[in-house]
């Protein structure tokens, strides 16, 4: 151990003990390496796109289900054929790259809301009433989820 008058006499050039000779790093460069990986635009994307596809997988069975499930009277037949072919477009538009326009997501979380309510009164059998249901309820947690994962997108690129 160096004394204090053998400390205050040495210089720049001397190697003092226990001297710290590696090259120390810019304050700033702890703060460049995130701990965690941060939620990118391209996961929201990912996501979005995700239940835009369920979506189109629901808007297609919604479309077949009355030849499928044998429903009767027109309202019924008719009833799914129209929105199922409503979110199916909707959801390829998202699919095909507006996956920032939440309010597509929107519009199939009303049609889901419709489909619930129709399943009511515009059913003719248990079983139309049954797939709406269940469907209405997809296809609203479907719109959900992406209209979710849009606004997640559009915050990520405003930072």
């Amino acid at each position: 151990m160096a004394t204090r008058h053998q400390a205050r006499n040495r210089t720049r050039d001397d190697a003092p003990l226990g001297a710290y000779d590696a090259p120390r790093p810019m304050p700033d460069e702890a703060l460049l390496a995130p701990t965690e990986a941060p939620y990118t635009s391209a996961s929201a994307r990912d996501e979005a796109m995700s239940a835009s596809g369920l979506n189109v997988i629901a808007g297609i069975w919604l479309i077949i289900s009355p030849f499928v499930l044998a429903y009767g009277g027109s309202d019924a037949y008719w009833n799914p054929i129209v929105f199922g072919a409503i979110i199916a477009v909707v959801a390829l538009a998202r699919l095909g790259g507006a996956y920032r326009a939440t309010w597509l997501a929107w519009l199939n979380m009303a049609i889901g809301v419709w489909l619930f309510i129709s399943g009511f009164w515009l059913a003719s059998t248990p079983r139309a009433s049954w797939n709406e249901w269940i469907l209405g309820v997809i296809v609203f947690a479907l719109g959900a989820w992406s209209a979710a994962a849009g606004e997640d997108a559009r915050a990520t690129e405003l930072r």
